[in-house]
């Protein structure tokens, strides 16, 4: 929504410019002028607008514009430093499940567990052509209400360095306002779009 809204607004900025300086030039502004330049103005809206969803995604184009593909549903691991309070022991390694919205002007992300997701408050990705590329974001984590009374609701930082051409690994770290941090890696992809960790679970992925 936010990228249709700018380019809604860029084509808006080029319509005012366009109308100010016929009318500075002493042109009058006739219906017949605005014809074929409404006609070219929603063509480019469909062009931009099909190439930031989709076009973008091509190979070639992607490789050319040095734009990592990362859309779908990663399956991974996260390691965390976190301690049960109540036996002192720290938790093995959990399954996790990164879903990733991208077009080429924006990202967001979501990290499943079982007991918990984590949405993007903001989201960036930086593609430096001299260095490898890296997805960061500040997300909030609510967990499954059974489990708020030893894992309460917070926020967070998350930083995930994209490895392969193209994109076949993500691996990183995170840290949160209750103290606790850890590490992620997530190597297998389906560009599928799942909604829950047991969808996605259940779905294609048994390792």
């Amino acid at each position: 929504m936010q990228s249709r809204l700018r380019l809604q607004i860029g084509i808006g900025i080029v319509i005012a410019i366009w109308a100010a300086l016929l009318l500075i030039s002493g042109i009058t502004l006739k219906p017949t002028l605005l014809k074929p330049f409404s006609l070219a103005i929603g063509i480019a809206y469909f062009v931009l607008l099909a190439f930031d969803l989709w076009l973008w995604r091509i190979p070639f184009i992607a490789r050319l514009l040095h734009q990592p593909v990362l859309r779908g549903t990663w399956k991974g691991r996260l390691v965390s430093n976190w301690t049960d309070p109540a036996t002192g022991t720290k938790r093995p390694p959990i399954e996790a499940f990164l879903v990733v919205q991208q077009t080429y002007s924006s990202i967001s992300l979501r990290i499943m567990t079982e007991e918990s997701s984590s949405r993007s408050l903001v989201a960036s990705l930086d593609t430096p052509r001299d260095d490898v590329s890296r997805v960061s974001s500040t997300y909030q984590n609510i967990p499954r209400l059974l489990v708020q009374d030893r894992s309460r609701i917070h926020h967070g930082t998350v930083l995930l360095e994209v490895q392969g051409t193209p994109a076949n690994r993500l691996v990183g770290s995170y840290w949160t306002d209750r103290d606790t941090k850890g590490e992620l890696e997530f190597d297998v992809r389906s560009e599928k779009i799942f909604t829950g960790h047991d969808e996605a679970s259940k779905a294609l992925w048994k390792a």
